[in-house]
């Protein structure tokens, strides 16, 4: 009888562990992820997922003009011009330490994570992250109100 109760248990376990491992993959498939940490003060954080066909899911979490989730559609010369920069990638590996107070950013694409302060970059990585500093600021401008904002 013992045994019968030890195999059920584990049964359950284990049908419990699959349930659970079924997430949502869709934020992983993301051609670019960009993401703005926080600081001591009041330094924007929010996390933004581009796809390949041009949409975007925004998050906006605190210091923000647009809280919440936005889900939208980049204008297509945008997401080409991104897209176009992008493919150039980047050569240079970046030394990054961490320092104290200071906003780290968080860029993803083409299989590799960059983390980097803005104002302490220069080259491509610095013409990618103003690109997606436009592109965020064109999809967060008059989305103030709940009214676009999914969830």
């Amino acid at each position: 009888m013992k045994y019968v109760m030890i195999v059920l248990i584990m049964v359950n376990f284990s049908c419990q562990s699959t349930k659970n491992t079924s997430t949502d993959t869709s934020k992983d498939e993301a051609l670019v992820y960009y993401s703005k940490g926080s600081c001591m003060g009041k330094c924007p954080v929010y996390d933004v997922w581009i796809y390949e066909d041009g949409s975007v899911s925004y998050s906006g979490i605190q210091h923000v003009s647009a809280k919440g989730n936005i889900k939208t559609k980049l204008k297509e010369q945008e997401f080409r011009a991104l897209k176009t920069i992008l493919n150039k990638g980047l050569n240079e590996d970046l030394a990054f330490k961490k320092v104290r107070d200071w906003p780290i950013t968080t860029l993803r694409f083409n299989g590799k994570e960059y983390k980097y302060y803005s104002s302490k970059i220069d080259g491509a990585l610095k013409e990618i992250d103003i690109k997606l500093k436009n592109a965020i600021d064109s999809i967060t401008l008059g989305y103030e109100g709940d009214e676009h904002k999914e969830g």
